[in-house]
């Protein structure tokens, strides 16, 4: 997908062969085999998006992704971003980890259930599927030249899934990244947008769903924390952390 990508015009960090023309290169260690993938550098440097012109090229090229992704085609299958994958499967490790707060794990079942029938009914009237970058924060996936210019990279999320979730997660960059300052928030969102919709369009339908997967991706991220303490630590999911994310999931007015 990114050599397809990198041969219509949209810059991603390209992977790069070796001389046996083999992309996956394979390592012996201790642990096992492993695999490691060499690509292209990618000139430039990451930095936070606080500017709306940042904020546009940032949904600009996003746009030209998803408009040359549509007509990508592979024989090899991916993860599809469904409700199985962001909702089932995170409530599932959270549930593991907070068997001491049944409450919360309650709150937590009711309002998965609801997001999942919200999502049902936009699917009725429409949802855009295809292929998803899946982690499009715009924080440490991108680098920017002093000319705007822009490359990505991170893809490691990537597959099918709905175009309104893949966006989403910009937007809910922006509301952690701004300390959900909503001013900012909806600057940056509106700039974001009106890039995007330079390129490609966006269905009244696709963009009601944004709030709905804003929901979604922070109960992924929830259950990905979980998991991920495997092998970063458990220190920081302690109650102090569990209390602030369920202080942000009962502040949603729309689920």
């Amino acid at each position: 997908m990114l050599r397809f990508l990198r041969a219509n015009g949209i810059s991603v960090s390209e992977p790069i062969p070796g001389k046996d023309g083999a992309y996956l290169s394979v390592f012996n260690v201790m642990e096992g085999t492993r695999y490691g993938v060499l690509f292209q550098y990618a000139e430039g440097h990451e930095m936070p998006i606080h500017a709306a012109a940042d904020s546009y090229r940032f949904g600009e090229s996003i746009g030209h992704m998803h408009k040359s992704a549509d007509q990508f085609e592979s024989r090899f299958a991916r993860e599809r971003l469904d409700m199985e994958f962001l909702i089932e499967r995170p409530l599932s490790i959270i549930r593991s980890y907070m068997e001491h707060r049944l409450t919360d794990v309650n709150y937590l079942s009711e309002m998965a259930t609801e997001l999942k029938k919200r999502i049902s009914e936009l699917k009725v009237q429409g949802l855009d599927w295809g292929v998803c970058h899946g982690d499009l924060h715009g924080n440490t996936n991108a680098a920017w030249t002093e000319d705007g210019k822009l490359t990505h990279y991170d893809f490691d999320l990537c597959g099918y899934g709905w175009r309104a979730y893949d966006i989403a997660e910009f937007r809910l960059a922006r509301e952690i990244h701004s300390r959900h300052d909503p001013e900012e928030v909806e600057r940056l969102w509106d700039a974001f947008l009106r890039g995007y919709c330079s390129v490609r369009s966006l269905s009244e339908n696709d963009l009601a769903a944004v709030p709905v997967f804003v929901a979604v991706r922070q109960l992924w991220l929830f259950g990905l924390c979980f998991r991920d303490s495997d092998f970063v630590g458990i220190a920081d999911i302690d109650d102090g952390f569990i209390d602030s994310k369920m202080q942000y999931f009962k502040s949603l007015e729309y689920v």
